[in-house]
């Protein structure tokens, strides 16, 4: 949450199972497991299947107070952001197949810099900015970076001063 980094999949239906594939896949995989899931009450959020997954995780539920969306503001304001950009792409170019952008329009969101914390989701999350694909292409190799374990040691310092930046 503090990270602001987003991780999205379109889906077809909103069901619990669906949702508890996608933290797996999406989130507990390739992030390792949450300590808490702070949800909006949805339903498909606050049944059985979500109640297993975050029991078997070890993690903790957090359910925010109805009509206080301060406590979910970030996800808030991705959400208008998010549609705002769905409503430009489809309106100008008459389109309706957004799902299929969507990972480009994640990818570009977690590589912006977010102006309260000066530093971009990835960054946080990573502990690196992410480039832009015309950047990939002046991309140095990785023996010009040095020696691995002095790139890791940079790496940790990075990620630990970013996360300090962020709270």
């Amino acid at each position: 949450y503090v990270t602001r980094y987003v991780v999205a999949v379109a889906v077809k239906q909103h069901e619990a199972e669906h949702v508890a594939e996608f933290l797996m896949r999406q989130v507990v995989l390739k992030f390792g497991p949450f300590r808490e899931l702070l949800t909006d009450g949805a339903p498909e959020l606050t049944g059985k299947v979500i109640e297993k997954l975050v029991t078997m995780l070890q993690a903790q539920q957090v359910n925010p107070v109805p009509y206080r969306p301060q406590m979910t503001g970030l996800v808030e304001r991705f959400h208008r952001t998010w549609k705002d950009c769905v409503a430009t792409y489809m309106y100008e170019d008459e389109q309706r197949d957004w799902d299929v952008w969507l990972d480009f329009a994640v990818y570009a969101y977690n590589l912006g810099q977010h102006t309260t914390v000066k530093l971009s989701p990835n960054e946080l999350t990573m502990g690196r900015q992410l480039k832009s694909p015309n950047e990939l292409l002046r991309e140095t190799s990785v023996a010009e970076a040095g020696e691995m374990t002095s790139y890791h040691r940079r790496l940790l310092q990075a990620m630990r001063s970013s996360h300090e930046i962020a709270e």
